[in-house]
């Protein structure tokens, strides 16, 4: 028999546990409607849009991916390895194989032309049989709560018409409250919700969204 865990305190979805209630599998998840999150602001039409990213372009998204470090040190900060550094300068991750890679797409956020954020897509999830991963999502806090990112992701979820991943670093706890959110409104049918070691990751545990669009 199933059993519900509650892991937003929110009505919008509900997580259900495997038969098995074994660490690692999957976990499904029911879509259902609910009113919208306080920090879920409408989109405004055509206010956010998906530009697509050259290698001409990979020396400012490599800056950005610092500021996307320094967002992620809220809440791992006080993990191995993140530490501040001393140069007073955070690292970022190698962003150039994502503008070398055939079936990797990097986008700009921008907002009425504005550069807004990044997003990135590719193919590599936790098995063969996953088609679209978003590999890096990154909004700056100047746009956070203004719907923005919400709009971001659900262009690259329309865009792209599969069977999706979407990882998350555990701690993480702002990333996974927010893609708990906004991954059901593009889903078509169920969410899976699992917490294992992502194989394309160097097995590093993740919580790891499996959906369709």
């Amino acid at each position: 028999m199933t059993a519900k865990v509650d892991f937003l305190a929110t009505p919008r979805a509900s997580f259900i546990s495997s038969p098995q209630g074994l660490p690692g599998h999957p976990v499904v998840v029911t879509l259902a409607e609910a009113p919208l999150h306080a920090t879920d602001a409408p989109m405004e039409p055509r206010k956010c849009e998906l530009i697509e990213a050259s290698l001409a372009d990979l020396p400012v998204m490599q800056t950005m991916a610092t500021y996307y470090v320094y967002d992620i040190s809220e809440y791992v900060g006080d993990e191995p390895g993140w530490a501040f550094p001393e140069t007073g300068l955070h690292g970022g991750p190698e962003m150039r194989p994502y503008f070398e890679e055939p079936a990797t797409h990097p986008y700009f956020i921008r907002v009425k032309g504005e550069l807004a954020g990044f997003a990135i897509v590719d193919d590599k999830g936790s098995g063969p049989e996953i088609e679209f991963n978003m590999a890096q999502f990154f909004v700056h806090r100047k746009f956070k709560g203004r719907g923005i990112a919400a709009g971001a992701a659900g262009q690259c979820f329309a865009r792209f018409s599969g069977l999706w991943e979407v990882n998350v670093i555990p701690l993480n706890r702002g990333a996974f409250h927010f893609w708990s959110r906004i991954i059901p409104r593009s889903a078509k049918g169920q969410v899976e919700l699992s917490h294992r070691p992502a194989p394309h990751l160097r097995n590093a545990v993740k919580d790891i969204f499996r959906f369709s669009t």
